[in-house]
């Protein structure tokens, strides 16, 4: 945005029609003291008066004018210079209120009453209509009509779109069809058809307020359904990216997650579908008070003059004056649209290249900084913790959250336990629905301070399983079984008492580090939302304070310098570093790592790798570590759990999967993965046969069976020996 001005000083078609829709709009805000009468101001003796304004060399004058033909209207100029009526500036005139609160009686420009007579020759800039009212008065104040309603009306029908069409795409299921079902209910009959059947059904004889306001209404009603699916469409897509995950992580409402992190992402549509929508609000109002149905007397608009003056064709023979304000008009719908292609151009990166943005020799505006060292920084080995309730308290205060199901930890208890998990998804396929069991009974436990690895090919349930700890799966989900951390049951706890333990308690960073943030926020203000999120007394100055601290620890170079800055002006590396320090930021004792490393070469992936141990060490970080790479988790993890068609194929300590693995699937994981020092021409890379498992239609048995070499016909039996070693 802030190249915008930059950018249209190369398009004089969008510069012109901003210096026109400008000058149109301060005429329209100040239109009592610009236009020289009140649009209702008759001189009866001046019907179909021509313009009589003229440059002299006595200055700008009105030049008196006589009727020749009353019947024709046709009028010749009086000579001589005591004909002759000066203009002046700053007239006094008829008294009005500016804004309807100051008054006044000064005009921009009029004449003075004749000395001899006392009369007031009138002004007529674009001549007078048949009443001998002056047409540029009443365009003026016409305009205040035309013009308000296309802003007014797209106002109300893009909050329309927005709050439906966000609702659509966000909520999806019933949410999303119903409203669907209802704005195709508006888009079955044309516009402009639809607008003059419901303005037909109401009352033809109404004041000009409750005209506007009913008029304003129907354009809103009829604008709102095309935007909203498109914008249906985007916010969809948008709300799967991880950075508004986080944010649901965070226990941000949902209605400030579409307002502050979805809505910004599309900003550029609504400004250029508004923009193309104003003129075409503008027309309807003209069209439906050309017709009688809209703007009446004595109230006006463009299309009430429209209607009015343009009765006859042989009118606008005789007195071509009259059709000015179909000029104005075309000119308000030319430059909106010449304004909404530029805005268009602008926004779309692959429409046009801005050549005149580049000057010779600089230097892109993306941040230069190298890959980012990491360095490990040493913390006083904290002192014994005291005897800790479920809810994370001290024992003292572990009164205060009984509401959190709060009890005494025993020593033996593990920290997280996960039992018999089984996560299923019912989706539309085609016509019928179909249930998608992604996770199958999933089972596992980890101790605090330790490090898990979860293994497996894409579809194998790692993720899904992972998420169901912090309860983040969208609607459609449904989850069985239970899920103790450090020995509250999360499954049981509410919404409310579940954003108590996310962010807070239960982190979780992505995999693609890019995607985990809001471009349009800096850095600083996401650590900022973060902290408010858990004290929102907060200052800015301490936030930040502590953001510094926090970057520091996780090995970002200059972190003070570097809170201004935006996602992209960041490595991957560097990003996923945030990502760990604010998960860091409440306290978090559980980090979900879901394959942190992948997006990263192989000397990041170390970096990240150490941080990861690193924090272990100094907070005693309980880590969930998931990825496709065996032996960089064999390298980090304690334990190592083996999953595929979701199910946990094998588990046991790092030594044990990479030197004793029993079960087939992960016996083929490690012989598909490269070794250091082999060569393509010496040895040739395997690879597992077949595809991975539908989770649609999920094997009985071992789901490993219809690609394993070793397959029996047992192993299809949910009681076979394989079945019994992966329950063992």
């Amino acid at each position: 945005m802030n190249r915008l001005f930059q950018y249209l000083k190369t398009r004089p078609l969008a510069i012109i029609s901003v210096a026109v829709l400008v000058l149109l709009y301060l005429f329209m805000i100040f239109a009592p003291f610009i236009s020289p009468y009140t649009p209702t101001r008759t001189f009866e003796e001046d019907t179909f008066h021509p313009s009589n304004i003229e440059i002299t060399r006595q200055g700008i004058v009105a030049r008196e004018y006589r009727v020749l033909n009353p019947i024709t209207w046709r009028y010749a100029k009086v000579k001589g210079k005591e004909f002759h009526h000066k203009i002046s500036f700053f007239v006094k005139g008829e008294p009005y209120k500016l804004f309807g609160l100051i008054p006044s009686e000064r005009h921009l420009f009029g004449t003075k009453p004749d000395p001899r007579t006392g009369e007031l020759y009138p002004v007529f800039l674009f001549g007078a209509d048949n009443l001998g009212r002056d047409l540029f008065s009443r365009m003026v104040y016409g305009s205040r009509i035309s013009l308000t309603i296309g802003f007014v009306a797209s106002a109300i029908s893009l909050v329309l779109a927005i709050l439906l069409g966000g609702l659509a795409g966000y909520y999806g299921g019933k949410t999303d069809w119903a409203v669907m079902r209802f704005s195709e209910f508006f888009m079955l009959i044309p516009g402009l058809y639809l607008i003059l059947f419901l303005r037909s059904l109401l009352n033809s004889k109404m004041d000009s307020g409750t005209s506007y306001m009913i008029i304003t209404v129907i354009l809103s009603l009829v604008g709102w359904p095309g935007t909203a699916r498109t914008l249906r469409g985007m916010v969809h897509a948008i709300k799967r990216e991880e950075f508004v995950l986080d944010a649901g992580l965070e226990g941000i409402p949902s209605t400030v997650i579409i307002f502050a992190h979805i809505i910004p992402q599309i900003t550029s549509l609504l400004i250029v579908s508004t923009t193309l929508a104003i003129p075409l609000f503008i027309m309807s109002e003209t069209t439906l008070s050309y017709l009688g149905l809209g703007i009446a007397d004595p109230a006006v608009s463009w299309g009430s003059l429209i209607n009015r003056d343009i009765s006859t064709l042989s009118n606008l023979k005789n007195f071509p004056w009259l059709l000015t304000p179909v000029y104005l008009l075309l000119a308000v719908t030319l430059a909106f649209n010449f304004l909404g292609d530029a805005l268009r151009d602008y926004f779309d990166p692959y429409h046009v290249v801005f050549k005149t943005w580049k000057k010779k020799g600089a230097l892109p505006a993306f941040s230069r900084s190298g890959l980012s060292h990491f360095r490990s920084r040493s913390i006083p080995a904290q002192q014994a913790a005291p005897e800790r309730t479920s809810c994370g308290a001290t024992a003292p205060s572990a009164s205060k959250h009984k509401s959190m199901r709060c009890s005494t930890v025993s020593a033996g208890t593990p920290f997280l336990s996960v039992e018999n998990l089984r996560v299923s998804f019912t989706v539309l396929r085609g016509a019928s629905q179909t249930v998608i069991k992604s996770v199958r009974g999933v089972s596992f436990s980890m101790n605090r301070g330790e490090i898990l690895g979860i293994v497996g090919e894409s579809g194998s349930g790692k993720s899904v399983t992972t998420t169901a700890i912090p309860a983040l799966h969208p609607s459609n989900a449904t989850v069985e079984g239970k899920i103790f951390f450090d020995g509250v049951e999360l499954t049981s706890l509410s919404q409310k008492e579940m954003r108590t333990y996310r962010g807070k308690k239960i982190g979780l960073i992505f995999q693609e580090p890019g995607r985990s943030f809001d471009p349009l926020q800096n850095i600083g203000s996401v650590f900022l939302e973060t902290f408010r999120n858990s004290d929102p007394k907060i200052t800015k100055e301490e936030a930040y304070k502590k953001a510094i601290e926090l970057l520091d620890e996780v090995g970002l170079p200059d972190p003070a310098s570097r809170l201004k800055n935006f996602p992209h002006q960041f490595s991957g590396g560097q990003l996923q570093r945030i990502g760990i320090a604010l998960s860091l930021a409440q306290g978090c004792e559980l980090l979900i790592a879901d394959e942190p490393t992948t997006a990263l070469d192989v000397t990041i992936q170390a970096q990240i790798v150490g941080l990861l141990a690193n924090l272990r060490k100094t907070r005693n970080l309980s880590i969930i570590f998931i990825s496709h790479n065996i032996d960089l988790v064999a390298s980090l993890c304690d334990k190592i759990i083996v999953m595929y068609g979701g199910l946990i194929m094998e588990s046991g300590t790092s030594e044990q999967i990479m030197n004793h693995a029993r079960h087939p699937y992960t016996q083929a994981l490690l012989a598909s993965s490269p070794k250091f020092g082999t060569h393509y021409t010496s040895q040739k890379l395997l690879s597992i046969p077949g595809r991975v498992t539908d989770p649609a239609h999920p094997e009985p048995g071992c789901p490993f069976e219809p690609r394993c070499s070793f397959a029996k016909e047992e192993c299809r039996n949910a009681g076979s020996e394989c079945h019994k070693m992966r329950k063992g």
